[in-house]
């Protein structure tokens, strides 16, 4: 396994969902590899931090159709690459 696809499978292996072959060939590498095994720590005190904030509802629609104009030019630009 290389760090490419640890990071395909990375959702896949936090939510428990790899088989257990699966799975252990990606706690080998994690173990084995210092830039993903940080990562991977990053990344899961990441979604808990999340997790813990508050729920805070809808975004009021002027807001959201604003933050929506901001961020579609850039969402186009990843699309075409």
């Amino acid at each position: 396994m290389n760090c490419s696809e640890l990071m395909s499978l990375l959702v896949d292996f936090l939510g428990g969902e790899l088989v257990q072959e699966r799975r252990e060939t990606v706690e080998l590498h994690i173990r084995a590899c210092p830039r993903c095994e940080v990562y991977v720590a990053s990344y899961t005190q990441t979604v808990k931090v999340a997790r813990a904030l508050p729920k805070c509802g809808r975004l009021p629609a002027t807001f959201e159709a604003r933050l929506r104009q901001l961020l579609e030019p850039e969402l186009k630009a990843r699309q075409d690459d």
